[in-house]
């Protein structure tokens, strides 16, 4: 898949890797919603942009963005947000945009997108 060859997406070992994790210990995480993965042939890959991020910060967006389907949830992740100033979410936090603008961000997007369940945004 393109996503895998253009380094958009990691394997759940090197997230957890990044993260002091176990891989097995992504599975919980992602049943409460803090981390989502997207299914490309028989594995399961997480954006790259979560290597560049702590955990809770992670969790706080990825609770916001509700029951979106997984690729839904990666859309947001990969795309450059005009609310972020043409940014996308890893470039924004990084640069000091703050994690609960980021977070209602998360949550619109659902919205418009028909999540029936979104986390309530700071």
């Amino acid at each position: 898949m393109q996503w895998v060859k253009d380094g958009l997406v990691v394997s759940g070992e090197q997230l957890a890797h990044a993260w002091g994790l176990t891989r097995q210990a992504l599975a919980p995480a992602a049943e409460r919603g803090e981390v989502f993965a997207v299914k490309i042939g028989n594995r399961l890959y997480y954006p790259q942009a979560f290597l560049d991020l702590d955990r809770e910060t992670v969790a706080t967006v990825c609770r916001a963005l509700g029951d979106l389907g997984a690729s839904e949830k990666l859309m947001f992740w990969l795309r450059e947000h005009g609310a972020l100033g043409g940014r996308g979410i890893a470039v924004a936090l990084d640069a000091g945009v703050a994690v609960a603008k980021v977070e209602r961000l998360a949550a619109a997007w659902a919205r418009e997108r028909g999540a029936t369940r979104v986390a309530a945004a700071a």
